[in-house]
């Protein structure tokens, strides 16, 4: 009987997937490199642990090939270490070893791997299994496309873990500002460089505050809800000092998004959402507070609906801002650049969850 075809090499259209090889043995990065590229993969490399992990987190990768033994870790240190960032925790990573040892190959997959496979390296095996895990991960993971980072299901699967475990957390939801007329002025292909550079400012701020606060790497996620919308559920002491690292990237960051003339004037012409002209600042972002510090949040659509409440006086700002939840007393815009003006929160009535799902008294 006649092998099943695999499914087709990735040559089409559009860009190739990307694969990180982490392995510094004499010959086999550079084999494995030329075996992939011709079958239609993008192939980068490292040959350590810190290399890996520094590459990986700047420019996430498709795929991983992790050899288990590298010259300053494990590849089961390293392993734990990318699952516990939420850039990397749902890429696929293949791990390889030169010991053809049962044990070996459950710490590998304990440690989070999706394979394993050992040298010497079957490379037909190797690109059946690494097209059959990016297959995979489309499938069954719900990372948005733009970012790679965890979706609506992943965001509500966090949320609902830290609230059984009655753990104390924060939520920061991250919106941006003026991003419609933005979108109107350059188009859609600006407009995606706009969404990918916000969640780069909100990974690299929150991945290098959890990397200076060891003790509470594991506390730390990022998810992208859709559009220019962004989640970060973070430690509650570490909030405010994540908001401001964001606006402080973000803001130095955007106005290279803008031609050169408007980098000059310092704002674009536009429409408002009734059609009459008008200036609009750059981008920024707004930034909304929700801590569980007390526990009194039992549901995520409570967290949404506190959230909801803030959102809009958050964006009237029009700058980057951050807004925190204060029930004991009252609600407040903080930013480096903007004083603090008290307003009295709106009631405490639960809304729709933003995700589809209500919260238990809107049932």
């Amino acid at each position: 009987m006649a092998d099943e075809p695999r499914p087709a090499p990735p040559n089409g259209p559009g860009p190739r997937p990307r694969i990180l090889v982490i392995d510094d043995e004499a010959n086999l990065p550079e084999f494995l490199k030329d075996f992939l590229e011709e079958n239609g993969f993008e192939v980068s490399m490292a040959y350590n642990g810190k290399g890996a992990l520094k590459a990986s987190l700047e420019n996430p990768p498709d795929a991983i090939i992790l050899d288990v033994d590298l010259p300053d870790t494990d590849g089961y240190s390293l392993c734990r270490s990318m699952r516990r960032t939420s850039t990397l925790r749902t890429v696929p990573i293949v791990m390889l070893t030169a010991l053809a040892d049962k044990r070996n190959e459950i710490a590998g997959l304990r440690a989070g791997a999706d394979d394993y496979l050992t040298k010497p390296i079957d490379t037909e095996r190797l690109l059946a299994r690494l097209e059959n895990a990016l297959s995979r991960n489309l499938r069954e993971l719900d990372a948005n496309p733009l970012t790679h980072l965890p979706g609506n299901t992943s965001i509500l699967q966090e949320m609902e873990r830290r609230l059984n475990n009655q753990d104390p957390f924060a939520v920061v939801y991250a919106d941006l500002n003026n991003f419609k007329a933005f979108n109107d002025r350059y188009g859609f292909l600006r407009g995606d460089q706009a969404i990918k550079l916000a969640a780069q400012c909100i990974v690299m701020a929150v991945e290098g505050r959890a990397a200076q606060s060891t003790s509470v790497v594991g506390q730390w996620f990022v998810g992208h809800v859709g559009g220019d919308d962004f989640i970060v559920i973070l430690p509650a002491s570490h909030a405010e000092d994540a908001c401001q690292e964001i606006i402080h990237r973000f803001d130095a960051a955007v106005p290279n998004l803008y031609d050169e003339e408007d980098r000059r004037n310092g704002y674009i012409h536009g429409k408002d959402r009734k059609g009459e002209a008008q200036k609009f600042p750059f981008i920024g972002v707004a930034l909304v507070i929700v801590s569980n510090g007390d526990k009194r949040y039992t549901h995520p659509g409570e967290i949404s609906s506190t959230a909801s409440e803030l959102k809009s006086y958050a964006k009237s700002f029009q700058k980057s801002t951050y807004v925190m939840d204060r029930r004991s007393g009252p609600t407040e815009p903080m930013a480096p650049s903007a004083a603090a003006s008290d307003v009295t929160p709106a009631p405490d009535i639960l809304h729709g969850f933003d995700f589809g799902l209500k919260s238990p008294e809107d049932k």
